[in-house]
């Protein structure tokens, strides 16, 4: 859904952080857009500043790499301390496997289990008229939230 998450951040330009740990540039939108490149600790640990601020900040990033590399940052810097203050949506592609062919580390296997030791609430919209409604009440409270991608399969709708 990587096309709706596209779109859906040039609805809402200079109101949300968009990180990201992807080795293209996303920088044709309208939005605060910050490459980490395939730093995930330090992405989350920035994620973190910013809500700590009360900013609203989507981390975004493949399958397991931001869970799994940044698990420390995240429990101790994004979980009681910079939820308090901001909005943090952690929104990972490839979670219906369409990765599967680069390796281990772009699969979830056990993130449900991370989310729910951390007290994260865990989504899954299976369609891009869902995502973009979590999304977008994701941005509205205090927080951080846990976003699991797939595949776009439906048409965007404005």
């Amino acid at each position: 859904m990587r096309n709706t998450l596209h779109k859906f951040l040039n609805r809402y330009p200079g109101e949300v952080f968009f990180l990201h740990a992807d080795m293209w540039k996303w920088t044709d939108g309208n939005y605060n857009i910050i490459n980490c490149g395939v730093q995930e600790p330090n992405m989350v640990n920035i994620a973190a500043g910013l809500a700590s601020q009360g900013k609203r900040v989507i981390v975004y990033g493949v399958a397991g790499f931001v869970i799994y590399k940044a698990y420390e940052q995240i429990k101790l810097n994004i979980k009681g301390w910079a939820e308090n203050y901001g909005s943090v949506l952690f929104i990972n592609a490839g979670a219906n496997g369409c990765y599967s062919i680069c390796g281990r580390g772009h699969l979830l296997d056990d993130d449900a289990l991370l989310m729910q030791a951390l007290d994260i609430p865990l989504f899954e919209p299976q369609d891009c008229s869902t995502f973009v409604r979590t999304t977008k009440e994701g941005l509205q409270h205090k927080g951080v939230r846990y976003i699991r991608l797939g595949w776009d399969n439906e048409v965007w709708k404005k």
